[in-house]
């Protein structure tokens, strides 16, 4: 084989290469859509279980160990959609709509949002908070990793937040704090309200 025939050669399995690996990087997976957990297969009667995304590992996080996360930390989501306080308004009274109506009574989501993988303890507090007021709105439980704080108990949807049209926030956690199998528990100041399976703790 010649010269000219072994770089021809070596060229085309270069080329074939590159296209395998292109190929390769053309098929990685996207991050699912929203809702996140509404595709889940769960059989009438069993435990609904929830298949989270992994987040990728970083070569540093490999070879340098660091603390591990703890659960035990609050769940503290404030942030770019959890507004702060708008001037005027109190630490005592967060942000509501007293003439908003439910959509409907009982137990109500947002667009996107679902209460299928939320442990049993959680949405047995929501049913007896729909018995007390009526109606309850919830606008989020599961976050995927790259929407959740470090630590957050919304990863393994073991939180919830939602509100009760036209209750005061501070009322329905007043109440509901007095709930024994209530954990962790926050209003926002947007009037949404945190619970979670985490520690019984305010913050």
């Amino acid at each position: 084989m010649s010269a000219i025939q072994r770089t021809a050669l070596a060229c085309a399995v270069a080329m074939a290469f590159g296209a395998e690996a292109t190929a390769q990087m053309m098929l990685a997976p996207l991050p699912p859509g929203r809702p996140f957990d509404l595709d889940l297969q769960v059989k009438p009667g069993s435990p609904p279980v929830v298949v989270l995304p992994q987040a990728p590992v970083e070569a540093s996080a490999m070879t340098t160990p660091g603390p591990a996360p703890t659960l035990a930390q609050p769940d503290d989501d404030e942030g770019p959609e959890w507004p702060q306080r708008t001037p005027g308004q109190t630490a005592e009274e967060p942000a509501f709509d007293p003439d908003e109506k439910p959509d409907r009574p009982g137990i109500s989501t947002d667009p996107g949002t679902s209460i299928v993988c939320l442990p049993p303890v959680l949405k047995s507090i929501l049913g007896k908070i729909a018995d007390k007021y009526g109606a309850v709105k919830v606008t989020s439980t599961w976050r995927p990793p790259w929407r959740a704080r470090r630590g957050s108990y919304h990863k393994r949807c073991e939180a919830m937040d939602f509100r009760v049209p036209g209750v005061r926030p501070r009322a329905v956690l007043e109440w509901a704090r007095a709930l024994p199998e209530v954990g962790g528990h926050k209003v926002y100041w947007n009037g949404l309200i945190h619970i979670d399976t985490g520690p019984r703790r305010p913050w």
